[in-house]
């Protein structure tokens, strides 16, 4: 007579009178010894084993998590994204950008290496971007402080000008940054559509910062100098021009909607289950998943 139960799927030892196996949890036939040398139903399970049949393991709950984040993160992007350019609105969007970037980050791991290394990059380099364009700024107070003190209006006048091509350029260069970043970001996640759309937008946001340079570089020198042409610094034309400056801003909504666009695409591919691929918990061969209708095959 058995002294012991072999399990039906892992082919695990388990004492008489175990209901189920200790290292897989499959049902043990009420307690029943299988026959001597029966070979297991289903291979073992190695490193994955432990959760109960029909129950999702810790792995399923985790990378279920990490899609759920991710999901939510790219409607946040999206909404964000969409009113991100409307002035004072704009504050709300920015918010629920940084919020859905945030999610997107917790749930990266989720939709495979590529996509998680994207979004480390695309981090790395929004931050750069931020760094330029704090520097540009940075560099443009001291010149603004230093026409201000300055006693030679002409002197003044240079120096105030240059400020202001420097803070353009910079602006230039860090929208080129952190616009990578902005196409890295669901790069991954993309059919050859949304990375067409997300192209668009960076090409678009950049065509916008150099124009913009062109249409105002030629009005800062006349703008500083009037500005300083009284012996005493009179902000009105310079205040003038920064006006003109944020009226040209509003164009940045071309490439706010092309980047809504991709992202809404992958928002959808996502939501659709179409991504991430069905996959398998780490170290455990697909051949020893249990068979689509449960761990034992209907009678």
């Amino acid at each position: 007579m058995a002294t012991s139960l072999t399990c039906p799927r892992c082919g695990t030892s388990n004492k008489l009178g175990t209901m189920f196996c200790t290292n897989c949890g499959s049902p043990l036939s009420a307690g029943t010894p299988a026959p001597s040398g029966a070979p297991p139903m289903y291979p073992a399970p190695g490193a994955y084993g432990g959760a109960m049949p029909g129950l999702p393991s810790a792995w399923d709950v985790g990378r279920r998590k990490q899609i759920d984040r991710t999901k939510t993160g790219l409607l946040l992007l999206l909404i964000g994204g969409l009113i991100s350019w409307i002035p004072i609105i704009g504050l709300l969007g920015g918010v629920l950008l940084l919020v859905g970037a945030i999610l997107v980050i917790l749930g990266r791991k989720a939709f495979g290496s590529t996509h998680a290394r994207n979004v480390v990059l695309a981090i790395v380099l929004f931050f750069v971007g931020i760094i330029i364009g704090v520097i540009a700024g940075v560099l443009f107070g001291v010149a603004v402080f230093s026409t201000v003190a300055s006693q030679n209006p002409s002197t003044a006048a240079s120096a105030l000008a240059s400020a202001f091509g420097t803070l353009l350029v910079g602006a230039i260069i860090a929208a080129a940054v952190s616009g990578i970043a902005s196409v890295l970001f669901t790069y991954a996640l993309q059919k050859q559509t949304g990375r067409m759309l997300l192209w668009a937008g960076y090409a678009a946001n950049l065509a916008i910062s150099i124009a913009i340079y062109v249409i105002i570089a030629p009005l800062i020198s006349d703008a500083v100098n009037q500005a300083v042409s009284g012996g005493t610094y009179n902000p009105a034309p310079v205040v003038a021009l920064q006006g003109q400056l944020s009226a040209l801003g509003y164009l940045s909504v071309i490439p706010a909607l092309l980047f809504a666009a991709a992202t809404y695409l992958a928002w959808a591919r996502v939501s659709h289950g179409e991504i991430p691929a069905p996959t398998v918990p780490p170290g455990m061969p697909m051949s020893t998943m249990p068979p689509p209708g449960g761990p034992f095959p209907p009678p």
